[in-house]
């Protein structure tokens, strides 16, 4: 399931560069939503410990972020 998952981002990220790089607006729409698309299989066919390693680091900035709001004050 890595190989698979590697290709979709690698497809995802040349279609990204494609977006940047062109001037029409309708391939710079195909690109992003096929690099939208791609991004997101590559994810589903990700290991496990891919994800994991993904999330642990989203879930501290957010449990960070949320003390933050969360204390008062003293001034």
């Amino acid at each position: 399931m890595l190989v698979p998952s590697l290709l979709s981002l690698a497809i995802s990220i040349v279609a990204a560069l494609l977006s940047v790089s062109t001037n029409e607006e309708i391939v710079q729409v195909i690109a992003r939503g096929i690099a939208l698309v791609c991004l997101f299989v590559s994810l589903v066919l990700a290991p496990w410990l891919v994800l994991l390693s993904l999330a642990v680091p989203l879930m501290g900035i957010k449990r960070v972020l949320n003390e933050q709001v969360n204390t008062p004050n003293p001034g």
